[in-house]
């Protein structure tokens, strides 16, 4: 199985090349930092590994307590006695120190620096409290940021002896190695240096003499290890991959439906070109066959004596054409037919006129002729009649005043007869009489006869005004 490195520096490989043999062992890494990134205990907390992750930081340990929950994770910082400092947190990252001149240097450098209170407990102070009787500490890793050497002698290293011991032996972020101050508290512990990997120095028990061999060379091919980084970059390539495979496969159906849906509008523009094709000749039909209904109507009306109206012309030519050419045909089929009333008709008149009663009743028909006549010419001499009577009536009531007030009184009770008089006498007796011997004009009248007249004819122009 492939050993996935975690560490910054690799220290995890060399530690599980030393240790590899040992199942569910048991660790202390004192400043954990993160529960992932640059972390040399993840690799054998996923081998089912447990143990003590110290992290004065209350961000990281927040994080150290979601991600390692069998792990034992204290919010301290480790000195050589328990007291409270004032320690410099630096945002986000593993460089917090209680070193105030290592802090100003990162300040100097640009980081944000802030400072918190901690509390500060020995090694010894952690082994008595959370490592049970008889429980080997396999590996203790010790990353303080320059606080090593109390770290260090915060422990009975007579009573707790990890296997393993490694310690950042330069400052922080840089080559300068810092060993010197406390490298010999390790080697007076009885502690073999084992290895230096240009960041950390590594020291073994010297009752485990057997695990110095492990560190005889650097992390190698041999080891079958690969970094967490090239492994998650991996599996973000292969996810990538797998995106891009799925994209690809989307791409080919969306081509495909792109294929389908052209394929599918030649198809339907076919058809458009099939349906105009199809309206034009509609439409050619309709006009052919509106032409022949006309024909056909006006023929019809003609033989009819225009008795019907026309038929409606067919709406829509290319929709109803058909029925605009069922149109036409019972058109012409009336037509015919009226044509056949017609020439039995005149075929009937004809045969009136050549009959032999046509012939014999001609006087009869000649005598209610001249009847006609006489009626009329009667009808007229009638007229005249009443109308001379009635004018010799209006003179006699003309010419006597008395009777003539009363009868304008009467005459004004009634506008319709008024207006007949004024319309069927007096303009003929005025105007159209040649007759010298009657009343032909107001010039014929005696004085007092035209003063009434004109009275009169005053009366009666402001009725027929009123009337108006």
């Amino acid at each position: 199985m492939t050993f996935i490195s975690y560490a910054q520096n690799f220290e995890d490989v060399m530690l599980w090349r030393a240790l590899k043999h040992i199942e569910k062992g048991f660790y202390i890494d004192v400043g954990a930092w993160s529960p992932d990134v640059d972390s040399v205990t993840r690799a054998f907390y996923e081998r089912g590994w447990h143990g003590i992750n110290i992290e004065p930081n209350p961000e990281f340990h927040q994080q150290l307590l979601s991600r390692r929950p069998h792990d034992i994770n204290l919010q301290l910082a480790i000195g050589d006695q328990e007291e409270t400092l004032s320690m410099n947190f630096l945002s986000n990252s593993g460089l917090s120190t209680l070193d105030d001149a290592i802090a100003q240097t990162h300040q100097q450098a640009g980081w944000e620096v802030e400072r918190q209170p901690v509390q500060v407990t020995t090694m010894a102070k952690i082994w008595a409290e959370y490592v049970s009787a008889g429980q080997d500490v396999h590996f203790l890793k010790v990353d303080v940021e320059g606080f090593e050497a109390a770290a260090l002698r915060g422990n009975d290293w007579s009573k707790n002896r990890p296997w393993i011991v490694v310690v950042e032996a330069t400052l922080p972020m840089t080559q300068e190695e810092s060993y010197g101050d406390w490298e010999p508290i390790l080697l007076k512990a009885g502690y073999l240096y084992a290895y230096f990997d240009g960041l950390n120095r590594f020291y073994v028990a010297e009752e485990h003499p057997e695990l110095l061999d492990a560190f005889k060379a650097p992390p190698n091919f041999f080891d079958e290890f690969v970094l967490y980084r090239q492994q998650e970059a991996e599996a973000r390539a292969h996810e990538a991959e797998g995106r891009a495979t799925l994209a690809e496969a989307r791409a080919n159906e969306a081509e495909g439906r792109a294929t389908l849906a052209e394929a599918r509008a030649h198809e339907a523009e076919a058809r458009a070109h099939e349906a105009e094709a199809r309206a034009h000749e509609a439409e050619a039909r309709a006009h052919e066959a509106e032409g022949r209904a006309t024909l056909a109507e006006a023929r019809a009306n003609e033989a009819e004596g225009r008795a019907t109206l026309a038929e409606a012309r067919a709406h829509d030519a290319e929709a109803r054409a058909h029925e605009a050419e069922a149109r036409a045909h019972e058109a012409e089929a009336r037509a015919t037919l009226a044509e056949a009333r017609a020439h039995e008709v005149i075929s009937k008149l004809d045969a009136v006129y050549q009959s032999r009663s046509w012939r014999i009743t001609r006087p009869l028909r000649e005598l209610a002729r001249l009847a006609r006549i006489v009626r009329e010419a009667t009808k007229q001499k009638i007229k005249r009649l009443v109308t001379s009577l009635l004018g010799t009536l209006i003179h006699f009531v003309v010419a006597r005043p008395r009777l003539k007030r009363i009868a304008l009184k009467l005459v004004r009770l009634f506008p319709r007869l008024e207006a007949l008089l004024v319309r069927l006498w007096i303009p003929q007796r005025a105007y159209n009489y040649s007759d010298s011997s009657q009343f032909c004009g107001p010039e014929a009248l005696t004085p007092r006869a035209r003063q009434i007249y004109a009275q009169l004819k005053t009366a009666i122009e402001q009725k027929q005004k009123e009337h108006a």
